[in-house]
């Protein structure tokens, strides 16, 4: 009787072991894919705004900025829009990859909501208030587009600031070099857009492009920074 019941609770001890075991080969191949859905992002961006740009007939993708594509009167707007609702739920996808993968990092932990926040924010940005085409009259969805976008940009550049403080060496390094980048074209694209209502933006769509990509990269090597440091924990 007493071998019987010890065979019994070996039994269910391992039961609850391989049931433990493969919660958690789940949970970890979940936050993988999570997390990859962040370089799925950047390329459902990418995609959208060639596709958007080369439609639009007219369009420049060295004057023109990216807004432009979802711009009151555009004609690839649905288009745009498309892809940015497909790149903004995929990117909060990576988002709760990215606070599941955080651990005891605090700085980190914090990252994930806040991309969530600039997501939300963009893509309310782009549907409520777009901009004007550039033969239109500005109106308030206009001053509003600038709001949200600044906005999304404190979103973007606090999450990028906490995450080269949770990541020490290369990585900050890198962080840091980002932000610079997309400080400054980011600033020369708005200074090139000061032309708009004369229809002169020189360069206006490829600093802003250089900014965009700059952070697109920064995502995918985030991503997959992270992925790293999670398979070496597994392993």
């Amino acid at each position: 009787m007493l071998r019987e019941e010890v065979c019994e609770m070996n039994e269910l001890a391992s039961a609850d072991s391989g049931g433990v075991m493969a919660g958690g080969w789940r949970s970890r191949t979940a936050t993988k894919a999570l997390l990859v859905a962040g370089i799925a992002a950047v390329g459902v961006y990418a995609v959208g705004d060639l596709l958007s740009g080369l439609l639009y007939e007219g369009y420049s993708f060295k004057d023109h900025v990216i807004s432009e594509l979802t711009a009151l009167g555009s004609p690839v707007r649905p288009l745009m829009l498309a892809a940015m609702t497909a790149h903004g739920l995929l990117l909060i996808a990576f988002a709760v990859g990215i606070w599941r993968s955080a651990g005891r990092s605090r700085s980190l932990r914090w990252v994930g909501p806040l991309l969530i926040a600039s997501s939300i924010v963009g893509f309310f940005t782009q549907v409520a208030f777009p901009m004007s085409s550039r033969w239109m009259e500005p109106s308030f969805t206009d001053t509003m587009h600038i709001i949200g976008t600044g906005v999304w940009s404190l979103f973007v550049l606090v999450a990028m600031v906490l995450s080269a403080v949770a990541h020490r060496g290369w990585f900050r390094r890198y962080s840091i070099g980002t932000l610079l980048v997309l400080v400054g074209f980011g600033t020369a694209s708005s200074i090139a857009m000061v032309g708009v209502e004369e229809n002169f933006t020189p360069w206006a769509g490829g600093y802003e492009r250089i900014n965009a990509y700059a952070f697109f990269a920064w995502l995918v090597v985030l991503a997959v920074t992270v992925l790293r440091r999670s398979l070496g924990q597994v392993t």
